[in-house]
């Protein structure tokens, strides 16, 4: 068990800062962006070429840092992809923290177990959904349903464990009784 520990530990710290990568680049693109659609502000780090294509650049630099079309679906659809994998990184972080426990079965582990099973087998499918109401059928829709398989897939492999956890927890419990 001290392998799996270890293991969760390296991955709970890895996720946790991509996590937190993801969302500090998802405030920072809404943000850059907003402020580009409400007039010229001075310093906003943002470059608008004339065949509506957008660089966000990198804070205090000249560095291009997010690229893109200047469409209101592309940021759409961008902020919805960096926002959405942050919160997924994020939740994915908790799950590894439930294998760092020195007590593997516990409520607080199938709390975790269970947000992230929800939020894969419902998220994606309602973004898949949403986005395709306002895109044309392209590569990237194809892109879109293999990313909504591939966490509904993720989401009933959590749920078997969520289960499998929680069953774990009653049974902990009843043998608490017992002693």
């Amino acid at each position: 068990m001290k392998t799996v520990r270890f293991v969760a530990t390296i991955l709970f710290y890895l996720t946790r800062i991509l996590a937190s990568l993801y969302l500090i680049t998802f405030v920072y693109a809404a943000v850059v962006l907003f402020l580009s659609f409400q007039s010229d502000v001075i310093g906003n780090p943002i470059v608008i070429t004339a065949d509506k294509r957008f660089d966000i650049l990198y804070p205090f630099t000249d560095i291009p840092f997010l690229l893109g079309e200047y469409t209101k679906l592309f940021i759409l659809e961008m902020l919805l992809g960096i926002g959405l994998y942050g919160v997924f990184l994020w939740l994915l972080s908790d799950v590894f923290l439930a294998f760092r426990q020195s007590k593997l079965f516990t409520s607080d582990s199938v709390i975790k177990l269970s947000r992230f099973y929800i939020v894969n087998l419902t998220v994606p499918g309602i973004v898949f959904l949403l986005l395709s109401l306002f895109s044309e059928f392209s590569e990237e829709r194809s892109t879109m349903v293999m990313l909504t398989v591939l966490h509904f897939i993720i989401g009933i492999f959590i749920f078997f464990m969520a289960s499998i956890f929680k069953q774990g927890v009653e049974l902990q419990n009843e043998q608490d009784l017992y002693i």
